[in-house]
């Protein structure tokens, strides 16, 4: 299989970032209302994924607080 780059364009702010051992996450609000959740893994040979959720409008802040609650935690520490 051969390996694509995509490149992702989306209005938003940034919220928050976290260094973790196997990856670094960084949280974006969209315009829409939504979120985003950049995880960079390639410091332990693994991939860059935007996670944008099921819906067009992003992941929902439920969604953040079950799956990535450290980036909620930082947004309220900066």
């Amino acid at each position: 299989m051969e390996r694509q780059t995509v490149e992702y364009t989306f209005e938003g702010e940034k919220l928050s970032s976290v260094a973790g051992e196997y990856a670094d996450l960084t949280l974006f609000r969209t315009d829409l209302g939504g979120y985003y959740v950049h995880l960079d893994a390639r410091k332990v040979g693994g991939h860059l994924v935007l996670e944008v959720g099921a819906f067009p409008r992003g992941l929902s802040e439920q969604d953040i607080r079950r799956m990535w609650p450290e980036l909620l935690e930082a947004q309220s520490r900066q």
